[in-house]
């Protein structure tokens, strides 16, 4: 069991105006729905609501339809996919006369809310305008209708209230509101005439009587009542193509906006892509400058490390002269010692000499011979003493040279190792600034990425708004197109009828005049009967005393 909530209840959130034909009278009743409702609970809503909205009326839906405002028809609702918050719906009644009657506006069910209050808003909302034409499917005015349908027909449309009869006003209306070039007395000899036991109302019977009397007026209001309806959903039709092409209007307008809009976002995205195509460069270019110095002070430091390693070899050829002049030095202090050593020996022979010199006079001579041999022994022992002594000497300045020249090579060694050390360390520096640039290259590239990929969908949201834009265009087109047709198609209608109502008005008028003069005829008739009948009844009446 589905159950139907009305507007007595909490707000619904989804709401559904359904009409349907009740005991030849329209109406529309707003059914109310926590959800969006399936068919099967639509139709038992729709069954339940109408049962217990008329508990004197069997209701039995038979096929649903809704107003399609896109292609301004009526079409059948066979999904519940086409079901939106205040859709127009129509429900056929099985069994029922479809009478061909405007949609009243939206009311309420009249045993939960008065039908005063159908314009009420539902949760903030206000119901729409009702869709006032019947739909198409179920038109009962064709043209080869035959005379009873007609008369039932016309009958049903001049009976406004339903009460089965039609009251003098429901008459005039129907002359006035259908045009017709009657004047009000006749309308109301019309009425008087049809009305045959003076009740002040024709009944069916009587508008029978009516239409037999005037064949040519029941066709020219059955007729003029099918093009009045038949112009009133035209008129409708253009109402709902003028709304939509307002609406569409508008919708191309806010389509033309976000165009705009897009196309500007498009311009702003490209400058930030080509400003991150410039960072991306000036970083590449960073990048580039980073790598030339680090592979200059790469060849610095390759160059240092070659001077480091030549006055390492100087160094060592240093050492190796100052190891070669301290040789050379101990060999000089070797010979001096020896030479000394000699000088001494030179100087005890000298010595040992003069002893015997003393102890031998007799060997005087001798003694002087060694002696003498032994003072040139001596002055070549001081003479080998003093050349032993200049070259320690020698030697020693060589050492100190050397030695100095050792000092200078270890002290240029030493700058040259500084010199590396921070030709390193700029490298090192160098190579953390290159990893620098190229995480700043790969950040840039990920900006980049991103703004072309931004671009890309401001792109794409720019040709969507643009085909938008575009297919706005083209509804707004095609609208006015239809509009316009309609309206042609209306105009056409109007002047069809103005010609059918110019031809018929003769017509109408000599069957009116015939209709008089026939009666006026059988008035006559009947008076001249009744005059016969009382003068033969006079001239038949014996005479009292009189003769035969």
């Amino acid at each position: 069991t589905v159950s139907v909530l009305y507007w007595t209840s909490p707000p619904m959130v989804f709401t559904l105006l359904v009409a349907a034909d009740v005991a030849g009278d329209k109406q529309n009743l707003e059914l109310g729905f926590p959800t969006h409702p399936t068919l099967t609970e639509l139709e038992a809503a729709i069954k339940a609501a109408y049962q217990q909205e008329f508990p004197g009326h069997v209701f039995n839906l038979s096929r649903m339809q809704f107003y399609d405002e896109g292609i301004m028809k009526w079409v059948d609702l066979v999904s519940a996919s086409h079901l939106r918050d205040f859709l127009q719906i129509y429900a056929f009644n099985r069994g029922a006369v479809e009478v061909q009657k405007p949609i009243p506006a939206p009311r309420k069910p009249v045993h939960q809310l008065t039908s005063a209050m159908s314009n009420m808003s539902i949760g903030g909302r206000r119901s729409p305008e009702p869709v006032t034409s019947m739909p198409v499917q179920s038109v009962i005015l064709p043209d080869n209708a035959t005379h009873d349908e007609k008369v039932q027909a016309v009958f049903d449309e001049l009976d406004i209230n339903n009460n089965r009869v039609i009251e003098p006003e429901e008459f005039r209306r129907a002359f006035r509101v259908h045009s017709f070039d009657f004047s009000a007395a006749t309308v109301t000899d019309l009425f008087s005439k049809s009305d045959s036991n003076h009740d002040g109302v024709l009944s069916y019977a009587e508008f029978q009587l009516f239409a037999e009397m005037y064949p040519t007026l029941l066709d020219s209001l059955y007729f003029r009542i099918r093009d009045y309806w038949e112009d009133f959903r035209q008129k409708q039709s253009i109402k709902t193509a003028s709304d939509n092409l307002a609406a569409t209007k508008d919708e191309e307008k806010r389509a033309h906006m976000t165009h705009i809009e897009a196309q500007q976002a498009t311009t702003l995205q490209e400058k930030r892509l080509a400003s991150a195509e410039a960072a991306l460069a000036d970083a590449i270019e960073a990048e580039r400058q980073a790598k030339e110095r680090l592979l200059a002070i790469q060849r610095e430091l390759e160059a240092t490390m070659r001077e480091r390693s030549q006055k390492l070899q100087d160094l060592d050829i240093a050492k190796e002269r100052e190891r070669q002049r301290i040789t050379s030095h101990a060999e000089a202090q070797r010979e001096t010692d020896k030479a000394q050593q000699d000088l001494a020996w030179q100087e005890a022979e000298q010595a040992k000499a003069q002893d015997k010199e003393r102890q031998a006079a007799n060997a005087v001579l001798e003694a002087q011979r060694e002696t003498e041999r032994a003072r040139r022994l001596e002055a070549e022992a001081s003479a080998d003493l003093q050349a032993a002594r200049d070259r320690e000497q020698q030697a020693n300045l060589a050492l100190m040279e050397e030695k100095r020249q050792t000092e200078l090579a270890a002290e240029r060694l030493k700058q040259c190792e500084m010199e590396l050390q921070l030709k390193v360390q700029h490298e090192r520096e160098l190579q953390h600034r290159v990893q620098e640039a190229l995480c700043e290259i790969d950040i840039e590239k990920q900006k980049r990425d991103e703004d072309e990929r931004a671009l890309h969908s401001a792109r794409e949201q720019e040709q969507a708004a643009h085909m938008a834009h575009l297919e706005a265009q083209r509804v707004i087109e095609e609208q006015e197109k239809k509009m316009l047709a309609i309206e042609a198609e209306r105009q056409a209608a109007i002047q069809r009828r103005k010609q059918v109502e110019e031809q018929e008005r003769p017509l109408l008028e000599q069957e009116v005049r015939l209709r008089e003069q026939r009666e006026s005829l059988e008035e006559m008739e009947s008076r001249l009967r009744k005059e016969a009948t009382a003068f033969h009844s006079s001239r038949a009446t014996p005479r009292v005393g009189g003769r035969r």
